[in-house]
């Protein structure tokens, strides 16, 4: 079998995981030239700059998990895909052990969930009222019942970790928010809580938890706290599954007691959480106009603390004032990651080895990085007959950071028996749970035009690649 010469090794082995833009404004175009003997098949892309669906990131839809709509799924053509999904037991806080009949109703939420093509927040909560009817007087259910409830729920988690997202911590205080109560303000009990929720949960999810200060007395060490950072990332470990929301983003001078419960001033909060959410994940909600989130302070620091998701539907007139100053597209285009295509080059290894050298060069323009794991596959198809076979690429696509420009470089090892032929290749970005990897809904599309194929998840990288018998390094039209 002779795979026919496409790009020059030498050129290949120079490639580097950053550089600068290049995005082509020419539209999705393929060139050849000759290089140390062999043609080179070059493609470059055009930049779609529309609002689409993409897994795991957005703007979410408020609902409870056990009332789902079952025909949710349509909202993902105004490119939703998150529902911030509530388990609300507020009936039940006086009650050890949650009914069959509510855990099923959960469960039937997730199944919603998965076949309308939407994944979840979860957050558990108990209400927000106390017996002066507002939160001010609100009290915990006892300690016991909200960890009862906890194990209860947590096979449920197990059992549909595929379409959770991420859970923020909640049970504890009004709304779940961890302020107000004695068990939020006195940091071993709220270390207590905080670590069975973690230890009855997927450890392959993050815990996202209200204030910063929070996690710090939380993971509190000597000489001061312990943090998420590239060695411990996405490792299971506690401290590294705990990321941050906001749910009152942009609020006031300290986002409503958000920032400057210790020592740290707002600035050194905000630096410290940038730090944390370049490898966990940060979202929440805005709550009430304010100068602070006007459109130029909201779009740098979502940029800063990279932010993933927030509440389409609240607060309203903060989000109608992006609207107004026209930042609402972009913070819907750039909430979590967004990759685009720059170029791919691709090299048949010296003719006759039977291997594909492939290049990829991609910018996440988003926010933020992904937060859970992503398999990577370059697809081949073969032009005449459809088929398909896939390749596994030894990539992390969490570590796809924001505003950085990276290559993927693999080689593919093609099976002797691979039919002679012209053939396509696409970059397959699928959901790595067997459940659905293989379902387009949960595939991640570039931002680029005329690539994507909704119908298989795929994102075309290059066309006219010749595998065949004869001898002679070409491409396709030679």
């Amino acid at each position: 079998m002779i795979i026919y010469a496409i790009y020059s090794m030498a050129v290949l082995l120079g490639i580097v995981s950053c550089g600068s833009s290049k995005v082509a404004t020419s539209g999705m175009a393929a060139n050849t030239a000759t290089a140390a003997g062999f043609d080179t098949l070059v493609t470059d892309y055009e930049l779609d700059d529309s609002v689409f669906a993409n897994p795991e990131r957005g703007f979410y839809i408020y609902t409870d998990l056990h009332q789902l709509d079952p025909d949710i799924g349509r909202r993902r053509e105004e490119g939703h895909t998150l529902i911030w999904g509530r388990i609300n037991m507020e009936d039940y806080r006086d009650i050890a052990f949650l009914p069959e009949s509510f855990l099923a109703a959960i469960e039937n939420g997730f199944v919603i969930a998965r076949d309308q093509g939407m994944k979840v927040i979860v957050r558990g909560s108990y209400g927000f009222k106390g017996p002066d009817g507002d939160y001010t007087s609100y009290q915990d259910p006892a300690k016991d019942h909200i960890k009862k409830h906890i194990e209860q729920l947590a096979p449920i988690f197990a059992a549909n970790a595929d379409v959770i997202a991420l859970f923020e911590a909640g049970f504890i205080g009004p709304w779940g928010e961890w302020h107000t109560t004695k068990i939020a303000e006195d940091y071993d009990q709220g270390r207590e809580m905080l670590f069975h929720i973690l230890d009855h949960t997927p450890t392959d999810r993050l815990v996202l938890v209200r204030y910063p200060y929070l996690k710090q007395q939380i993971f509190k060490e000597a000489g001061g706290f312990a943090m998420v950072d590239a060695g411990n990332a996405h490792s299971g470990e506690r401290v590294a599954r705990v990321g941050h929301h906001n749910d009152c983003f942009l609020a006031s001078s300290t986002d409503f007691g958000t920032y400057e419960r210790g020592e740290m001033t707002r600035a050194e909060e905000v630096a410290y959480l940038a730090g944390e959410t370049l490898y966990t994940a940060f979202g929440g909600e805005t709550c009430q106009m304010h100068e602070l989130n006007d459109c130029r302070r909201a779009l740098s620091e979502l940029a800063t603390l990279k932010g993933s998701y927030l509440n389409s539907g609240y607060h309203p007139e903060v989000l109608d004032k992006w609207v107004a100053q026209g930042c609402f597209d972009e913070v819907s285009q750039r909430l979590g990651a967004r990759f685009v295509l720059t170029e791919s080059r691709i090299v048949a290894m010296g003719g006759h080895t039977g291997q594909l050298a492939v290049a990829v060069e991609l910018e996440n323009w988003g926010f933020a990085a992904l937060y859970n794991a992503r398999d990577v596959e370059i697809v081949l198809e073969n032009e005449a007959s459809g088929a398909v076979l896939a390749f596994a690429v030894d990539a992390d696509p969490r570590q796809w950071k924001p505003g950085q420009a990276q290559v993927v470089n693999t080689t593919l090892v093609l099976p002797e028996d691979l039919a002679p032929g012209v053939y396509t290749a696409h970059l397959h970005l699928p959901d790595p749970s067997p459940r659905l990897r293989d379902d387009p809904r949960y595939a991640v599309r570039v931002a680029n035009s005329g690539v994507w194929d909704g119908e298989r998840g795929y994102n075309k990288l290059a066309s006219g690649i010749v595998v065949g018998e004869d001898g002679e390094g070409k491409t396709a039209g030679d």
